[in-house]
């Protein structure tokens, strides 16, 4: 089925004020992180202001095909492209999926998938004169992963502070006083994350539910997990937080 030029100039207008206003959406309301890392939300912020001004552009030239038709209604053969619905739904279909489903971030159900890893290996980035000159007590997840990672002795660290967030991951490498406390790190967007994770050992560690967002404090030790050191916190406190605005870390 066709539209008329001006049925389609209006769809196309709606369509792409919708881009804008979701854009809009994510950025204000703090979940345009669950997607991307946090240095392109000017790229964002920029696409969305493109889309509201193509949306304006759209909206006039289906102001002028109304005044066109009401001027030239007997001209039913006038040369005018005319749109395909099928066209505009397909292009519409994602913008009606990204308003409906829930915006979340990456959690213990994408690692089937993805993996975990308590050890970086040798290129990932970083280095240990900069990962150690983070205090103890402020490092993240990620700090304390490239820290035994480039650390010649893990063995130095043992006894160091540990406070750290991250959602609970039940391994089942593991024993049941243990779990991970994880986090997925973010380069460019979700498409390229993986998750790291330490270990946390606690005599209620199984009543923690897999995917609670927790703040684990307690001291490092060392522990061994598929022939690598990792580290490991002996949890003198765990509280349950809610999910951080910004729930990636990043390399």
């Amino acid at each position: 089925m066709k539209l008329s030029e001006r049925n389609y100039r209006l769809l196309q207008t709606l369509i792409l004020a919708g881009m804008g206003v979701y854009l809009l959406v994510k950025i204000l309301g703090g979940t345009l992180y669950f997607y991307i890392n946090d240095r392109f939300l000017w790229l964002v912020a920029t696409g969305a202001a493109i889309f509201m001004l193509l949306a304006l552009a759209a909206f006039r030239r289906w102001r002028a095909a109304g005044d066109h038709a009401h001027h030239d209604h007997a001209h039913t053969h006038h040369g005018h492209s005319h749109g395909s619905r099928w066209s505009l739904l397909i292009v519409a279909l994602p913008l009606v999926l990204g308003f409906l489903v829930p915006a979340k971030p990456l959690d213990s159900g994408a690692l089937a998938a993805r993996g975990i890893s308590t050890n970086l290996g040798a290129g990932s980035g970083g280095g240990q004169a900069t990962q150690l000159s983070v205090p103890a007590d402020q490092r993240s997840i990620l700090d304390w992963v490239r820290a035994f990672n480039y650390s010649a002795d893990p063995s130095e660290l043992a006894g160091e502070s540990a406070n750290v967030v991250g959602f609970v991951y039940h391994d089942p490498r593991l024993p049941a006083n243990q779990f991970l406390v994880s986090r997925f790190t973010v380069t460019c967007c979700v498409a390229d994350a993986f998750a790291v994770g330490i270990i946390v050992e606690s005599e209620d560690a199984a009543n923690w539910a897999g995917n609670e967002w927790v703040h684990v404090q307690g001291t490092i030790a060392v522990a061994s997990l598929d022939g690598n050191p990792a580290p490991l916190v002996l949890a003198e406190d765990i509280k349950p937080v809610p999910v951080p605005p910004q729930p990636y870390l990043f390399p």
